[in-house]
């Protein structure tokens, strides 16, 4: 299957909010199509305002977009891993007040139970989100380079391998603080 199939079917059963989240892929690739091959000279103006990339040739036009996307990933995986981290202390305290309370407040063995089994399943559905996160993260990373390397092929141009060193040091792929939350 290639890869923009996987991209979709993958988009099609992520969590409703996080769909506008991904990169535009599919757009991206759109876009590419309509450039002329071994291009030197930019389509008409872009929709969008100079980042401050060179000359202003057509690498540079679409390196403003894919810092769009960039900018997009990053805002969405920064705000995700806050409100995880956030969640996740909220959880602990939680835990830490059941067993304050164990010593007398509940009123039986059951309620107990019930409050800690409600606390896992919260731990749970949080687990989950975050590994669709690290997916989230790899996927995007990987159809970003897609998109170079079609960029590259269609244009003759030189971005992929830039841009690809750049984006590693984005947070959406340094997923270090993620993994250490999921392992926890």
């Amino acid at each position: 299957m290639k890869f923009g199939k996987d991209f979709r079917s993958h988009l099609e059963g992520t969590l409703p909010d996080w769909k506008d989240k991904y990169l535009a892929y599919k757009a991206l690739k759109k876009l590419i199509k309509t450039l002329p091959p071994d291009a030197d000279q930019p389509p008409p103006p872009p929709p969008l305002p100079p980042a401050g990339h060179g000359d202003g040739g057509l690498g540079d036009w679409f390196a403003r977009i894919l810092d769009v996307e960039l900018h997009k990933l990053n805002d969405f995986y920064m705000e995700r891993e806050e409100w995880y981290v956030i969640r996740l202390q909220v959880l602990k305290e939680r835990i830490e007040r059941v067993k304050a309370k164990k010593n007398g407040a509940f009123t039986s063995k059951t309620e107990f139970t019930e409050e800690m089994l409600e606390i896992r399943r919260d731990f749970v559905l949080i687990h989950g989100e975050m590994i669709l996160l690290q997916t989230y993260s790899s996927l995007n990373f990987a159809g970003l380079v897609k998109i170079l390397k079609k960029y590259d092929k269609r244009t003759g141009g030189v971005l992929s391998l830039p841009f690809t060193q750049r984006a590693r040091h984005q947070p959406f792929f340094t997923t270090g603080p993620l993994t250490r939350l999921v392992r926890e």
